[in-house]
């Protein structure tokens, strides 16, 4: 199995070198861009990554703009049928700080800052990315900038919050369901719970308390998160998604359980003073994600809030999983559930 998907990656890797030799040698290649993703910062290092991609027009300019059925259904071929460009050469630069990297053959970078010395503000932050080497002859747009969320553990808490299921509604359990409305529906379409919007800016307290969203859905879905966000109110914080590709060591995407325990983990560790509320649904594994690393990390999880979206079956072992801990762990049918309880507790 492990050597028949290494095989299937060189075959990928072999069809997308040719593909872009191609679209190259006849110029049929789009302006290539920087599209950067949330990036995120303690006292002493700051992480950005990103793609670097074709700009599509739908995507990257009019992305707010709801089309027709048609018009939805071409936008998500879109987002998934990206054209990256791989060995791109970046370079970032913050308050001084410069750092530099090269896009993998997916066309993902991470920029990692070295902040000693200069002590940022919490809050969000712009960084300076431009594209320093492009190995192929290519239009491209050189510069942009990021974002950067920055917190100096002096805030009272983190959140960490699932997406789909959690803030939007998707039915992530029925994959008919869940097609359906990935292709009928868009950023400003799409529904969120009620008292999402409300909870979340008092658990942030309007910006002061970190928020991370970890969730199983891939980058490709990027544009569509942010902007649901911004359109349902919802504070902006670092996405941590999926890559869906070949791999040598997977196929097409990492386990969700695995990925989830993966990043939630390495905000544990760059945030090493920092608690964290975590925040899921009942659909998929959250509850026993977050237990897990409660038992791991005693003291790094102060609450965790699961909605219930599942059956009858399913809550009562919700029931049975909190009966079984010392941590706060709420079932809740909607947000006012989280809310009286984060209020119960002075926590907001």
């Amino acid at each position: 199995m492990q050597s028949l998907r290494h095989m299937a990656h060189k075959a990928d890797k072999a069809v997308d070198k040719a593909k872009i030799r191609i679209k190259e040698a006849l110029n049929l290649f789009d302006p290539v861009i920087i599209f950067p993703y949330h990036g995120y910062a303690n006292s002493t290092k700051a992480y950005i990554n990103g793609r670097i991609l074709e700009k599509e027009r739908m995507i990257h300019e009019d992305n707010d703009v709801e089309g027709s059925l048609w018009h939805n259904i071409h936008k998500v071929w879109k987002r998934y049928e990206s054209d990256e460009v791989p060995g791109v050469e970046i370079e970032g630069e913050l308050y001084g700080h410069t750092a530099r990297t090269t896009s993998n053959e997916e066309g993902y970078f991470m920029l990692v800052f070295d902040l000693e010395g200069q002590q940022l503000k919490d809050g969000w932050h712009k960084v300076k990315l431009r594209i320093t080497d492009m190995p192929y002859d290519l239009e491209y747009e050189e510069t942009t900038e990021g974002a950067i969320q920055v917190c100096n553990e002096q805030n009272c808490f983190g959140i960490i919050s699932d997406v789909d299921d959690t803030i939007i509604k998707s039915d992530a359990m029925h994959a008919i369901k869940k097609l359906r409305i990935m292709l009928t529906k868009d950023a400003k379409s799409r529904v969120a719970f009620d008292g999402v919007d409300h909870l979340y800016r008092n658990l942030t307290a309007e910006g002061k308390n970190p928020l991370f969203f970890v969730s199983g859905s891939s980058y490709n879905l990027y544009d569509m998160l942010v902007s649901f966000c911004e359109h349902q109110s919802i504070p902006q914080g670092p996405f941590f998604l999926r890559n869906i590709g070949l791999d040598p060591t997977k196929w097409f995407k990492q386990d969700t359980n695995e990925y989830k325990k993966e990043h939630i983990e390495h905000l544990f560790e760059v945030f090493s003073k920092l608690s964290f509320i975590c925040i899921g649904d009942s659909g998929q594994k959250d509850p026993e994600i977050y237990l897990d690393l409660y038992k791991k990390y005693p003291g790094r999880i102060k609450a965790i809030y699961i909605r219930h979206v599942h059956t009858d079956k399913r809550r009562q072992a919700l029931k049975e999983m909190a009966d079984s801990t010392d941590i706060p762990f709420l079932i809740m049918s909607d947000s006012k559930d989280a809310l009286d309880h984060a209020t119960a507790q002075s926590w907001v």
